[in-house]
């Protein structure tokens, strides 16, 4: 599922509000939680699952150094999980 076809869903369900309206509103939604990843903060979502901003060690090839990098985990939330478990694999 990509943004746009997220936006054509609300489209269809609120049919009473402008597809640009729709638009700005599922960008402003993604804009927020990046900058709340990018000032660390979580993301929990209920029935979704919780986003938040790790710092991942990187070792340094023949050195005894270490270099670190920011990565975005996600954690699925229990009804997430749940789906899954009944999820047929293609």
């Amino acid at each position: 599922m990509k943004k746009s076809d997220i936006v054509k869903i609300l489209k269809e369900k609120y049919t009473n509000i402008d597809s640009k309206e729709i638009k700005k509103v599922v960008d402003a939604i993604f804009d927020k939680m990046i900058e709340g990843l990018a000032s660390g903060e979580k993301i929990e979502i209920r029935k979704l699952g919780t986003f938040k901003v790790l710092k991942r060690k990187k070792p340094l090839k023949g050195k005894k150094r270490v270099s670190y990098s920011k990565t975005v985990h996600f954690k699925p939330g229990k009804i997430l999980k749940r789906a899954f478990k009944n999820m047929e694999l293609k």
